[in-house]
């Protein structure tokens, strides 16, 4: 693997690294220093950290651990972002694939877990974190044990195991699977963030904020339009069902997620460029895409219908399409055929109706205040001994 600034190249020049970030010490010592993991399954943990990281950067210092996807995206908008391994989810048929994705994951979780704890405890010895944020990123949960710095967890993902979700009784066993992951990747952080454009009751209030989604300025900054075609994402390449069944709609399909750039007939494939991607999401008049919270609130906030077909077994995007549907902002399928389309399409103006009359967006100012406070605090608390900072021990 090609490793722009990885941890076992930190581990192998800590010295030369050391005598860099010593260079500006006292700049360090004013400000807060805060280590931050990206779980790197999929872009919204990804294109999330990247709003934030750059607001916390105006006041803090910020080192970035991240995997896949979430650390070529952010390598690209930041410095300081370090390269680590992690899990990675096996789609067949548009469906997860339990036994296959555990199997891969465990036959390298030995060595990850020696690697990247190795060069993660390095680095943040040296760096002296005051605050580690873990958008779903385990590597950094096992760390704040480790160096007892606090933890706070950021993302989506919380929503299954910290709100109270009512599904049909068909979904019941994935819900119990996913709750068991989602505890086993992030243990007691300190308090949870939780973004979502729907609310439900929290579990535990005391310890568990929810909060609109948080969307990047360029999608704050666009100006919707209603042209003919219609944009579709696919988290995956599997769902080659869905791609028989836009051939049969006269409808202009633009399709990101296949990985290739072709047209055939009334399909337009396109490889993912941001700001190709922005144009056609602010023009369409609807989106058809899985149940990745990014892709949907990103639509909702331009008042765009969705027709969600949630990768099956994947709880988070069943509960996200369960949700859209209940709102009343578009549709939630699992095997849809034509007559399901055309009905959606049908009831277009219905669907943008309902998301401009209750959807709700602040331009992520309460969740970036309430981040804010909650690191002062933290902070305030090292800095009198109620929590104990491994940097100082």
């Amino acid at each position: 693997m090609d490793y722009t600034k990885d941890v076992r190249y930190y581990s192998e020049n800590i010295g030369l690294e050391t005598e860099k970030l010593n260079s500006n010490v006292t700049n360090l010592r004013e400000r807060k220093r805060i280590l931050y993991g990206v779980c790197g399954e999929g872009m919204g943990h990804a294109i999330r950290s990247g709003v934030i990281i750059k607001h916390l950067q105006e006041k803090n210092e910020v080192i970035i651990f991240a995997h896949g996807r979430a650390y070529n995206y952010l390598t690209d908008k930041f410095d300081n972002v370090y390269q680590i391994e992690g899990f990675n989810t096996v789609y067949e048929s548009n469906q997860v694939k339990s036994t296959k994705t555990f199997f891969n994951g465990i036959k390298d979780l030995p060595q990850d877990l020696l690697s990247n704890l190795t060069g993660m405890y390095d680095v943040a010895k040296d760096f002296g974190p005051h605050v580690i944020i873990s958008d779903f990123e385990v590597y950094s949960n096992f760390l704040s044990k480790i160096l007892r710095i606090p933890l706070i967890s950021l993302d989506h993902t919380h929503v299954v195991t910290h709100c109270e979700n009512k599904v049909p009784l068909k979904h019941l066993k994935d819900k119990l699977k996913a709750e068991g992951v989602v505890r086993s990747f992030i243990q007691l952080p300190n308090i949870y963030l939780i973004t979502s454009f729907f609310y439900p009751p929290l579990t535990n209030p005391e310890r568990v904020k929810i909060f609109p989604p948080i969307l990047r300025k360029e999608i704050l900054q666009l100006k919707p339009g209603n042209e003919e075609h219609i944009l579709v994402y696919q988290t995956s390449d599997s769902n080659l069902k869905l791609i028989e069944l836009l051939k049969e709609f006269d409808n202009e399909f633009i399709i990101y997620g296949f990985s290739k750039e072709e047209v055939d007939g009334n399909l337009s494939f396109r490889n993912f460029n941001e700001e190709d991607f922005f144009d056609v999401l602010a023009s369409s008049k609807a989106v058809i895409t899985n149940g990745g919270f990014n892709v949907i609130s990103e639509a909702i906030y331009l008042n765009k219908p969705i027709f969600s077909i949630p990768v099956k077994k994947q709880f988070e995007q069943i509960l996200n399409a369960i949700h859209l549907e209940r709102l009343g902002y578009g549709e939630f399928h699992e095997d849809p055929d034509k007559e399901d389309l055309e009905k959606f399409l049908l009831h277009l103006d219905v669907y943008k109706e309902n998301i401009e009359s209750n959807f709700v967006h602040d331009e992520n100012q309460a969740i970036l205040h309430e981040l804010d406070e909650i690191i002062e605090e933290l902070t305030s608390k090292l800095n009198q001994g109620t929590i104990v900072n491994d940097k100082n021990n």
